[in-house]
């Protein structure tokens, strides 16, 4: 069961390795890269402006130390054939969930000491922490975790895995009691619930054989979500998606769509319907939005704003290619200056609405028109220069 266990795990990350490779291109570790420096910016110089003891500040560490439990699932890597193939060793299966569990639970507490990082700062600001509080705070978030984990195993076992509601309640529960004791109380009190609950979790469920159709179908579950991530970004042939006709996205060609130019019409209902490429420009968009919004340094926020108009038009532009493997395609009695015309109609207007939003976006919780006016002057000249000198000189190369 170890060996089964290790092969699987090895493959899942073969997996995983081939949709990141595809996820984590160039543009979008830029983008993340800017996101995090911007998100991080943001908060050193949020940090400042508190106080000691604020009503809210112990509250606001409650939830975020319950929320951070909630992520790391537990990775069982079942299959849906396993309960024909594997249920002579329905006992031994106790091994490979326990694997599973070691493997699953050090993803987890990684996860849960970088969300305890983050909050710390926020931490030491508003409350007087010693760094005995501070380990004794890493400590209760990585035994909730543990705890978590555990209420994840048990779930799909035999006996209890037809309590679901009670399972639901205890992922909460559970780490709000280690967590609610914490900062309400102290740290020590926090640790010494947090193993309490642990403790006790252990004595109450036992019997912890597995229900394979739970434990598949918790498995999948979590796949399927993994999944949906990764098809944000490219088409999984895991997640089909479903047809269905939005009137909104017709009305969206036709504002397009130039009258009587049929590459026109090809473009804007190919950019529409192409998910993989309307999907990255959206998020980019939105993306872009959010970090012009909380940047407050000028020249950085007009950076970032002038670089996301750039991602999302260098995104759009494979688009004009995507038909030249289609032999209808050339026939059509239009020639290629028309065809290019066309093109660049569509990366204009949809570039600037892109843009339009994220300078709007750039007037930030301050309202600084300034900002907004310097935005929208550059955002103007370099949605001209990439429609009509750009994409030019990128057709030639």
């Amino acid at each position: 069961m170890n060996n089964l266990f290790a092969t699987r795990r090895q493959r899942h990350f073969m997996m995983l390795l081939k949709y990141w490779r595809l996820v984590f291109n160039d543009h979008f570790v830029i983008a993340l890269f800017f996101l995090f420096g911007a998100l991080a910016y943001g908060y050193g110089q949020w940090l400042p402006t508190l106080g000691p003891h604020l009503w809210w500040s112990r509250w606001l560490l409650v939830i975020w130390f319950v929320a951070i439990a909630q992520f790391g699932l537990l990775a069982t890597l079942l299959k849906r054939p396993d309960p024909v193939f594997l249920l002579p060793q329905v006992t031994a299966m106790e091994a490979y969930l326990k694997r599973a569990f070691a493997y699953s639970l050090l993803l987890g507490e990684l996860i849960t000491i970088a969300g305890t990082f983050v909050a710390l700062p926020f931490a030491m600001t508003t409350e007087k922490l010693s760094t005995v509080d501070i380990v004794l705070i890493f400590l209760t978030a990585m035994v909730s975790k543990d705890d978590w984990l555990f209420t994840a195993r048990k779930s799909i076992s035999m006996r209890w895995a037809r309590f679901q509601w009670r399972t639901r309640a205890e992922y909460w529960v559970n780490p709000a009691l280690a967590a609610l004791a914490t900062w309400l109380v102290n740290p020590t009190v926090g640790l010494i619930v947090a193993i309490v609950v642990d403790l006790a979790m252990r004595l109450v469920y036992r019997d912890l054989i597995v229900d394979w159709r739970a434990a598949v179908k918790m498995e999948e579950d979590r796949m399927y979500s993994v999944y949906r991530f990764f098809n944000l970004f490219t088409d999984v042939p895991s997640v089909q998606g479903n047809v269905k006709r939005r009137k909104w996205a017709t009305s969206l060609i036709k504002w397009l769509t130039v009258g009587k130019h049929p590459w026109s019409y090809i473009y804007a209902r190919g950019f529409v319907r192409n998910t993989e490429i309307s999907g990255i420009v959206s998020r980019l968009t939105v993306l872009g939005m959010v970090l012009t919004f909380l940047i407050p340094v000028h020249w950085l926020n007009t950076v970032m704003a002038l670089l996301f108009i750039y991602l999302i038009a260098t995104q759009l532009m494979p688009l004009f290619d995507q038909y030249d493997g289609n032999v209808f395609t050339h026939l059509y009695p239009v020639t290629q200056s028309e065809r290019v015309a066309d093109f660049q109609n569509l990366l204009a207007r949809v570039t600037l609405i892109e843009a339009g939003l994220i300078v709007i976006a750039s007037i930030g919780l301050r309202v600084d028109w300034e900002q907004f006016l310097i935005n929208l002057v550059l955002a103007g000249i370099e949605v001209a220069f990439l429609t009509h000198f750009y994409f030019k000189l990128r057709m030639k190369n």
